[in-house]
């Protein structure tokens, strides 16, 4: 029985330290979804990352056909709607030769159905989708 004491206060420790790491550690890994869920970011902004500002690029490429559609559908995706942008976007305009094909992704719509020289993709926050258009 006097050994059984004399362990008790180590693993009693023991036990404390890891569930200390433990709640740390699910404290971190879910940090943002806390902070969006309590509303933190508009009380303590300074812990808060501030959102990017939406940016245009412009690109070339020689046909625009459904890889290409699918490329830039696929980064303005990750760049807005996959973030939970609040804003609509103008992310990409791609120019180049466009036939009308179709195209099919669970993120995007193609609006443009005729010839083109330019193709435009544009995040709508209100749709929560990438808007292609001529």
């Amino acid at each position: 029985m006097k050994g059984q004491v004399v362990l008790e206060y180590p693993f009693q420790m023991f036990l404390y330290i890891v569930v200390i790491l433990v709640v740390i550690s699910l404290i971190i890994t879910f940090r943002t979804q806390i902070l969006t869920y309590l509303k933190l970011c508009d009380y303590l902004p300074q812990g808060c990352q501030s959102q990017q500002e939406c940016s245009t690029f412009q690109t070339k490429e020689t046909t625009i056909d459904a890889s290409v559609l699918t490329k830039y559908c696929n980064l303005c995706w990750d760049k807005t709607g996959a973030k939970d942008y609040r804003k609509d976007c103008l992310c990409y305009i791609v120019s180049g030769s466009y036939s009308p094909i179709t195209f099919t992704n669970k993120n995007c719509e193609l609006k443009c159905d005729k010839q083109a020289t330019a193709v435009f993709f544009a995040y709508d926050n209100l749709l929560k989708e990438i808007s292609i258009k001529c």
